[in-house]
């Protein structure tokens, strides 16, 4: 006999205390260290999250920093690394985790665990609420998913004090998932500690559909290390800014097409070399990221990334063989241009289950394809999969239509209403298949 879909009570929206939290939350500057935040933004805003929770009823089950062993596995992107060795102490203190959680202790079976971060990308942005639109840096990405969430779960034990016993939910309030770290010091840390269910939840603006495939990315850098020159004589130097520029069309031209053919995305992105005019710079690198569905395509592009960097140097030399400014750039290519990578090796999601996936759309959310039509992006629920767990990326807002990293960042009260409204659902119908 199929399960009767349970009928949803009046709805479940935030209250004046709640946007207060979530504004005092957005109000900490928490921009990732990686991309110029403070050190300790991240602990200054677990300290916010765990005050709010502990109001509504919820126990800290966990507040840790990450150890210091965990930075050292091969996966771990170089700008973590650089960032922990400028300072260790005080990096590892100020990237603290957090999980509160409602309900007695169950086995993995018996959880459900809804993931959001307290990291954002720069610069910050202090919240401004106009009327039921609530502006500001992690308006949608990512604390008011997050807060949206333990209003929701916060309702269901209320709704139904017996949910106690029976299921647990856990919250993971977690940094280091901007600013190219992929989640590798926070939501890694804690699944590998078991903080993990048998429905994982990660709170990414989704428009309230869920997800159940994420991209990873990588990020080549290629570099030019060469000799400086004046502008009296720009033939001495090596012109790196020269060479990085048509490497960053030649790239785009030629690598671009390739991603896009197997599903993943290039971004050709950050080229520097100087800024003054009376300069023939000599070193300066250029920054690529590429999205993959998959570790096989990861693979692939990264052996044609280094097959069409040498493709590159003949087809620079060609156009510059008449050049006398470029000369000894050509001449001297394959002594001063290299490529390395700061990330680079990490899994990718996709997963499905179909009881996972009943649960999900019991409480109001569809299943959304993203591999399939490219809509999926990189978070770390990449990390989550495991035996008997299912993974998906489920929260309101759109990255695009929200302004996401940028300056016009914003989330309406409505969606983080509604979005609460089906946690709360989401929590019922995952104790109804518990039981």
């Amino acid at each position: 006999m199929a399960e009767s879909i349970r009928t949803a009570p009046a709805g479940t929206a935030l209250s004046a205390a709640d946007v207060e939290w979530l504004t005092e939350l957005m109000a900490v500057d928490s921009v990732s260290p990686l991309e110029g935040g403070p050190l300790d933004g991240a602990a200054r805003a677990q300290r916010v999250f765990l005050t709010g929770a502990a109001e509504r009823g919820f126990t800290t089950v966990l507040h840790q920093s990450p150890s210091p062993e965990l930075l050292e596995r091969p996966e771990v992107p170089a700008p973590v690394r650089e960032a922990a060795r400028r300072d260790l102490p005080g990096f590892l203190a100020g990237q603290p985790s957090v999980v509160v959680g409602y309900g007695s202790p169950q086995p993995e079976r018996r959880r459900l665990v809804v993931n959001f971060h307290v990291d954002t990308v720069g610069p910050h942005v202090p919240p401004r609420l106009e009327g039921r639109i609530l502006h500001g840096r992690g308006a949608v990405d990512d604390k008011g998913p997050g807060i949206a969430a333990a209003v929701g779960v916060a309702a269901a034990f209320a709704e139904d004090p017996g949910l106690d016993g029976r299921i647990e939910v856990r919250i993971a309030s977690v940094p280091g998932e901007e600013g190219g770290a992929m989640g590798t010091y926070g939501t890694r840390a804690l699944v590998d500690a078991g903080h993990t269910g048998r429905l994982m939840v990660f709170a990414e603006p989704t428009g309230n559909t869920f997800m159940d495939g994420c991209t990873a990315a990588m990020t080549p850098r290629i570099t030019v290390l060469g000799e400086d020159s004046t502008d009296d004589h720009p033939a001495d130097g090596h012109n790196a800014t020269v060479l990085l520029g048509f490497l960053a069309d030649f790239l785009s031209r030629r690598l671009g097409p390739l991603a896009h053919g197997m599903g993943a995305k290039l971004c050709v992105a950050g080229l520097h070399t100087g800024t003054a005019h009376n300069r023939v710079y000599g070193g300066g690198r250029l920054l690529l990221n590429i999205a993959y569905p998959a570790t096989e395509q990861a693979e692939l592009l990264a052996a044609s990334l280094e097959v069409l960097i040498e493709e590159a140097r003949t087809e620079f030399a060609q156009l510059h063989a008449h050049d006398p400014f470029t000369r000894r750039t050509v001449r001297d290519w394959r002594r001063i241009v290299r490529l390395d990578w700061l990330k680079q090796g990490l899994p990718t999601l996709r997963n499905r289950d179909p009881e996972g996936e009943l649960m999900l759309e019991r409480a109001g959310f569809t299943r959304h394809d993203g591999l399939a039509d490219g809509s999926a992006f990189t978070c770390d629920a990449i990390w989550a999969p495991g035996p008997g767990r299912y993974v998906a990326a489920c929260g309101p807002g759109r990255l695009d239509a929200n302004g996401a990293h940028t300056p016009a960042e914003f989330v309406n009260l409505d969606d983080l209403d509604s979005y609460a409204q089906r946690v709360k659902e989401l929590v019922h119908a995952f104790a109804a298949r518990a039981a």
